[in-house]
């Protein structure tokens, strides 16, 4: 399961790379509207997906991966921010960490369905990190992709 998890993380990081380069090369032909939305679609979505698949590889180290998801966030956020102005810059910062925060919780929640009063169903764990490895797969992709059609039109 583990194997699976490092492959989901490092398919999710070689897309969110290469769209990171897209989106990069093409930045002078953002509005400030238009770098506004990259910054806070783009640092939410992949913080997300990849805290959720930290969470998953890591759920016994709660703590130290909340802090861990929490700097990659931000970190994302800067990155995806910093391409146009400032005030991208501080919605990418702002959302980078929401998206990490968000990741985290719900991946405890996807391990231990109790955190939320919500009944222990009877999938196992393996069936859920499948479920929300894939989701990642799924999500991630399809959510940049959106992101980089609404540039050519």
């Amino acid at each position: 399961m583990e194997f699976f998890l490092i492959c989901v993380l490092i398919i999710n990081s070689l897309i969110s790379f290469l769209s990171y380069r897209y989106l990069n090369k093409s930045k002078y032909l953002f509005s400030d509207r238009f770098a506004f939305i990259v910054a806070v679609t783009a640092s939410t979505i992949v913080s997300l997906v990849t805290s959720l698949n930290l969470f998953l590889l890591f759920p016994d180290y709660f703590f130290v991966i909340s802090g861990v998801n929490l700097f990659i966030g931000t970190g994302v956020g800067a990155v995806f921010g910093a391409m146009v102005n400032a005030q991208s810059f501080i919605a990418g910062l702002f959302n980078g960490g929401v998206g990490g925060i968000m990741g985290t919780m719900m991946g405890a929640v996807a391990m231990d369905p109790s955190i939320c009063s919500l009944p222990v169903a009877a999938v196992s764990d393996q069936t859920m990190i499948l479920f929300f490895g894939f989701l990642s797969i799924i999500l991630l992709p399809l959510t940049l992709s959106i992101l980089c059609f609404a540039l050519r039109v």
